[in-house]
């Protein structure tokens, strides 16, 4: 993601690009100037290249609350200094994002179809528990509260099992569950800025399940442009349920038939955007900034090129 989005700023040739590398790995060929990370030292690096940058570009995880830190950060800064842009979503709609229950919440209140979540904290208890056992599910997910993809996600064959799980090293306290829905995998790539979505892609997800876990192993970028229409329709629909939600948002759902259930939505860069310039034909770069920074932006035509990412 990184160096794909790096590449495309390049091919701009209007800014001066700096960014970070871990000290143990080459830097970006892209980039004008690289400042290494050494362990334990990110933060100051980071905040050390905040001072520099007039634009700010975010790629990191929701993991740990790590999208959300490093977001307050650029937003107090850009207040504090009046200086840099943070081109990415404000902290409200990166809240919902990482916060897998408050996204629920939020779908539930915008009429978005997604699955129910169970918090660990509820699920543990008897009575919450024995109304789960009632439902007579066959199968559920647990998943990180905070997580970034399929990172964390396990399944289980009986809920007596996967509270026992949430019971061990106190996982209630960072885990929901969920049912598990069938269906084909699938995401879209959308922009969005002050309530309005635009759609650039429809994608067809690769999902590996093994040994109850899952992992995405490739996806194809335009596989799905049959759903092209509803997903530009959901695509709208998050942009106005999240006001503040700015440039590039990544929504992973599920298709079960003729039902799309939501499942994530990812404020920031995802793996879909390594294809996205080959995808629509455009600098995928110079759209986004297009739609933070011009007050009048239009989207222009996009191909639908099917482009495969193994990752």
């Amino acid at each position: 993601m990184r160096d794909s989005l790096l590449r495309d700023l390049a091919e701009l040739k209007q800014y001066q690009l700096i960014t970070m590398h871990d000290v143990r790995l080459p830097p970006s060929i892209y980039a004008n100037q690289s400042l290494a990370v050494t362990p334990g030292n990110f933060e100051k690096v980071f905040k050390k290249a905040l001072k520099q940058a007039s634009l700010v570009w975010l790629i990191a995880p929701e993991t740990d609350g790590k999208l959300l830190e490093l977001t307050s950060l650029c937003l107090n800064a850009e207040e504090e200094e009046k200086g840099s842009i943070l081109l990415g979503c404000g902290y409200d709609a990166t809240l919902i994002g990482t916060s897998k229950t408050l996204s629920f919440e939020a779908l539930q209140a915008a009429r978005i179809n997604t699955l129910p979540a169970y918090a660990g904290e509820d699920l543990i208890k008897t009575e919450c528990f024995d109304a789960l056992m009632r439902l007579n599910i066959a199968k559920w997910l647990v998943k990180p509260e905070d997580g970034a993809g399929c990172e964390g996600i396990q399944s289980f064959d009986a809920l007596g099992d996967l509270r026992d799980w949430l019971k061990q090293e106190n996982r209630y306290l960072h885990y929901f569950a969920q049912p598990f829905q069938p269906g084909i995998a699938a995401s879209f790539s959308m922009i969005c800025r002050n309530g309005t979505g635009w759609l650039l892609s429809c994608n067809q997800q690769h999902i590996q399940y093994e040994n109850s876990q899952f992992k995405l192993t490739g996806i194809k970028i335009n596989g799905l442009q049959s759903y092209w229409q509803r997903f530009e329709t959901l695509a709208r629909k998050i942009a106005k349920m999240m006001p503040d939600a700015l440039g590039y948002v990544g929504v992973d759902v599920i298709i079960d038939n003729d039902k799309i259930f939501v499942i994530d939505i990812n404020p920031r860069l995802t793996s879909s955007y390594a294809g996205l310039h080959k995808a629509i034909g455009h600098n995928p770069a110079q759209i986004i900034l297009a739609c933070i920074l011009q007050p009048h932006f239009k989207l222009p035509l996009l191909q639908r090129n099917i482009v495969e990412i193994a990752l």
